[in-house]
């Protein structure tokens, strides 16, 4: 193991153990590469870097007082993805570590007062949420670095520009020093929003072999904010392989091969892992049923093939049909969709905005057998699978925000999305990188500067 690739102000990962760390601040982790020593190969998963190749590394706090019980939030950063030469030219600034160093000796209480007197974005880490305290959790921050929603295994050359899609390694290599660190644990709780939230299903696969698989009675819970679901085909046949997701979804047990140039590729992997989960635990995504960052990676991947419905329309359909059958299908399962356009921001923001989420989310995270889908107790959508975005919804809310806060979209945005022909043209393309950058750009400067 070589720590040669991390910063200086970071630890080495796999030399620091977190009971030696002080309790309240923020600390900057760094998973060395691993490497086999007879042949000087890498072990699987053993780079972890970013996709400009720079170095990467986690963030962990541990509670601001000592606990008697060991509990986990882990929070995967979004932040869109790229999959050719013009997507990851546009976003290469989103292939390089965040500038999180800034929380670096920091306390979770002290991020939450910045996050009070700041707009669009909260700290998990310092809030209670649905009853369940997460001051008293150990906090784990995976940034986001690699475009390829922290499941790629892959060095991609683009026109002669080299991205490492390694969101993989990133990922396994973290989870396990939460693995060694923290052996038995009583709940945990993943979360993420958009790019963060789209890998929580195998996230928690991970996670739940691991522990269960070593007898462990630990609770391991989802909280998914505003994925990025769907894969047109058209991306799944000429763009998808560029993040070599096989990997980890073999390693998983999931048949990729069968499904990887499905449409329906989502929702076989949810379906896959909710049919190895255990019933006591939660999995509950947040969206809404008008997503302008989702819609615009829709199109930008190739979406809306039927010339008869506008793009918006056949985005919502399709995930609302898929959605609604998983629903049916598993009773750990739930949605809470809000009926407005928005996407997320970081730490559930955007849905601690709604004022039914606390008691949806209780009951995701609550310590029960399963979810309750009975009218009385289930305040999530029902869902329907029309053609018009219109269900039955819950919640309300304004504005239209990325993985970080972005300002909201007007009329004149979408239709340029909803005039798109059925195959992507150049101009297209063009488009969707052009929005898609102009999306991100904004969201990093107001959290930055906001």
């Amino acid at each position: 193991i070589s720590h040669d690739n991390c910063d200086s102000n970071s630890l080495p990962a796999e030399g620091t153990s977190a009971s030696s760390l002080e309790n309240g601040q923020f600390y900057k982790m760094c998973p060395g590469s691993h490497q086999h020593s007879n042949d000087d190969t890498f072990a699987t998963f053993g780079q972890p870097r970013c996709g400009d190749g720079s170095n990467f590394a986690f963030y962990l706090t541990r509670p601001e007082q000592p606990q008697e019980e060991e509990k986990i939030l882990i929070e995967l950063s979004g932040g869109g993805a790229c999959w050719d030469e013009g997507t990851c030219a546009l976003q290469s600034f989103m292939l390089k570590m965040p500038p999180f160093d800034f929380v670096l000796g920091m306390s979770c209480s002290d991020m939450g007062k910045i996050a009070e007197v700041s707009t669009g974005w909260d700290m998990l880490c310092a809030r209670t949420v649905g009853g369940t305290d997460f001051t008293a959790y150990n906090s784990v921050v995976i940034p986001y670095c690699t475009q390829d929603v922290h499941l790629g295994d892959a060095e991609a050359i683009y026109n002669g520009t080299n991205v490492q899609h390694a969101g993989a390694h990133n990922t396994y290599r973290t989870l396990q020093w939460v693995f060694d660190n923290f052996e038995d644990p009583s709940h945990i709780v993943l979360t993420g929003c958009s790019a963060g939230a789209t890998p929580l299903p195998v996230i928690y696969h991970m996670v739940n072999e691991h522990y269960k698989g070593r007898g462990r009675n630990v609770k391991v819970d989802i909280i998914a904010d505003s994925p990025v679901y769907l894969t047109p085909t058209n991306f799944m046949e000429n763009n998808f392989d560029s993040w070599n997701h096989e990997t980890v979804m073999k390693s998983i047990g999931f048949d990729y091969d069968t499904h990887k140039g499905d449409l329906q590729y989502a929702t076989a992997v949810l379906d896959y892992v909710l049919d190895e989960s255990d019933d006591s635990d939660g999995i509950g995504i947040f969206s809404h049923n008008d997503d302008p960052i989702s819609l615009i990676y829709y199109n930008a991947m190739g979406g809306k093939v039927d010339a008869e419905t506008s793009a918006k329309a056949q985005w919502w359909s399709e995930m609302n049909t898929s959605w609604s059958q998983l629903k049916n299908e598993h009773n750990n399962f739930d949605l809470f969709i809000a009926d407005d356009s928005g996407h997320c921001s970081s730490g559930l923001y955007i849905p601690n905005q709604q004022p039914d989420f606390e008691e949806w989310v209780s009951n995701i995270i609550a310590p029960s057998t399963s979810i309750q889908q009975d009218a009385t107790t289930n305040t999530s959508v029902t869902m329907t699978a029309a053609t018009d975005p219109t269900p039955v919804t819950v919640g309300d809310e304004s504005g239209s925000f990325d993985s970080l806060p972005v300002p909201p979209m007007n009329n004149d945005d979408l239709s340029l999305v909803d005039s798109q022909s059925d195959t992507p043209s150049t101009a297209t393309t063009k488009t969707g990188h052009t929005l898609i950058a102009t999306m991100l750009f904004f969201h990093l400067s107001y959290s930055l500067l906001g």
